[in-house]
C-alpha cells in the first residue's frame, strides 16, 4: 500500500475517533445530527474502501472486485443517511449496521494472508466493526441513547485500530 494511501487511512482513523467523541460529547443530539455524522462516516470509509481495493494490485482479482462492491454499498448506506436523516431510528440503525457489516468484512478481506505491517491491527478493527454491526442487526430497539454508546464507542475503537494500523504502515521500510 502506498504511503499516500496509509496517510487517508491515518486520516481516516482520526475522523472515526473525532466523530466518536463528538457523539458522546452530545448524546442528546437529535436523529438529524446523529444520521448526518454517521452518514458522513460511512460515506468517508466506502470512498475510501473503494480507492484502497481500486489501487490493490497485489491482491487477486475477486478480492479487489468483492471489495470494490463493499465500497460502493457502503458508500450508498451513508448517502441514503445524509439524503433523509429524519427516517425512523430503526431504519436508520439497520443502514448503519448494515455498511458497518460490510465495512467490517472488507477490512477482513483486505489484511488477511496480505503479511502487511498492522495487518493484526486491521483484522482486528474488521471484527470489532462486523460484531457492533450484528448487535445493532439483534437489538435494533435498543434505542437512540444504546446507538449512540455502541456507536461512538465502535468509532472511537476503529479510529484507534485505524491509526494504529496506517502507523505501523508508516514505520515499515519503504519498498525500494
Amino acid at each position: 500500500m502506498s504511503r499516500t494511501w496509509i496517510w487517508l487511512r491515518l486520516a481516516a482513523g482520526i475522523f472515526a475517533v473525532v466523530l466518536g467523541i463528538v457523539a458522546f460529547a452530545w448524546p442528546e443530539a437529535t436523529l438529524r445530527v446523529v444520521g448526518l455524522l454517521f452518514g458522513l462516516n460511512l460515506l468517508l470509509m466506502g470512498g475510501i474502501r473503494i480507492l484502497q481495493f481500486l489501487v490493490a494490485s497485489e491482491a487477486p482479482a475477486l478480492h479487489r472486485v468483492f471489495g470494490v462492491l463493499l465500497g460502493l454499498v457502503v458508500a450508498g448506506a451513508g448517502v441514503v443517511c445524509l439524503a433523509d436523516v429524519a427516517t425512523s431510528l430503526t431504519l436508520m440503525l439497520l443502514i448503519v449496521a448494515i455498511g458497518w457489516l460490510l465495512d467490517g468484512l472488507g477490512e477482513i478481506f483486505l489484511s488477511v494472508g496480505r503479511g502487511q505491517p498492522g495487518g493484526g491491527w486491521r483484522i482486528a478493527l474488521g471484527v470489532l466493526v462486523v460484531l457492533a454491526s450484528i448487535a445493532l442487526l439483534v437489538w435494533p430497539g435498543l434505542g437512540l441513547a444504546t446507538f449512540i454508546l455502541i456507536g461512538a464507542t465502535t468509532l472511537i475503537f476503529a479510529g484507534i485500530c485505524i491509526v494504529i494500523s496506517a502507523i505501523a504502515g508508516l514505520r515499515a521500510p519503504r519498498a525500494a
